[in-house]
């Protein structure tokens, strides 16, 4: 696969913001008194994944948008 050139610093910003607001409501949604689970969910389902049970904690939501910004980028294939 032959990798594509990427604006990597634009592209490093977008990631970078759109973490911080991903955590930026899971933070306000934690201080209304929404558990873990279910801030974590709401906060995966922003992110374009699916909720769970068990709900998900804010770093693997992260994790999950750090990966998909490397194999966007090209730097990891999928």
């Amino acid at each position: 696969m032959v990798n594509r050139p990427v604006s990597l610093p634009a592209f490093r910003r977008q990631t970078r913001a759109r973490a911080e607001s991903v955590r930026a409501a899971y933070q306000g949604l934690r201080a209304m008194g929404w558990t873990e689970a279910e801030a974590g969910n709401l906060a995966a389902h922003l992110a374009g994944l699916d909720v769970t049970r068990k709900g998900w904690r804010i770093h693997e939501v992260e994790g999950l948008i750090f990966i998909r910004s490397l194999v966007a980028s090209g730097r990891l294939e999928p």
